[in-house]
């Protein structure tokens, strides 16, 4: 079952760059924020239509790692999500590969694995497995555990630098933590370095 309040508090963060109500019918692509001067295919956010059980079940197969429950409501929501144009992004089931940019599908789940086994083999050992990146000013690594806590490994240490207790409450943390550094049309205002900062202080821990 779809925990409601989580894919909703995510929406309502994201909502301050929409011009109009956001759907919450998760069998859609949803594009937020248009940004015309990036491209005819260019959007702030993008969440893409929800997997079915037996598409998240696939996945799982794939990944030879069981889906955790957050993380399984989470990908019925969403397959995966591009926040921030792409800063924040957790990848998901690619169904059809296309170079087609008017095509919008995820980062592939499966990929980003391939590489982090043999990168992190204590880790995946562990049952933990890559979900996406945050990619400010480094591609650090989003990792998921088999009890479903979420960390952000720094590229280069390996360290984690921030845990969450699901995807929906890392996400949103990012949605309004980075939300101060784009405005409502999508024009980003911030500076790499105090964005840094955040991302590297103690302050933006979630327990």
């Amino acid at each position: 079952m779809t925990n409601n309040d989580a894919a909703d508090n995510l929406l309502e963060q994201l909502a301050r760059w929409s011009n109009a109500s956001l759907s919450h019918n998760k069998r859609q692509l949803r594009q937020i924020c248009y940004q015309a001067q990036r491209g005819t295919c260019a959007y702030l956010h993008c969440l893409y239509a929800g997997l079915t059980g037996a598409e998240i079940a696939s996945m799982s197969e794939l990944l030879n790692r069981q889906i955790p429950p957050r993380l399984f409501e989470f990908y019925h929501e969403t397959n995966g999500a591009r926040l921030f144009e792409g800063q924040v992004s957790v990848g998901g089931l690619v169904k059809e590969f296309s170079r087609d940019p008017a095509k919008a599908v995820p980062i592939c789940i499966e990929q980003h694995n391939l590489i982090f086994r043999a990168v992190h083999p204590d880790l995946h050992n562990k049952g933990y497995f890559r979900i996406g990146s945050v990619s400010f000013l480094r591609q650090d690594e989003m990792i998921c555990g088999p009890d479903d806590q979420i960390a952000i490994l720094h590229q280069e240490t390996g360290m984690p630098l921030r845990h969450y207790r699901g995807i929906f409450d890392c996400l949103e943390t990012f949605a309004r933590e980075m939300g101060q550094f784009w405005t409502a049309e999508g024009d980003f205002i911030g500076d790499w370095e105090t964005i840094d900062h955040l991302l590297l202080g103690t302050g933006g821990t979630v327990q």
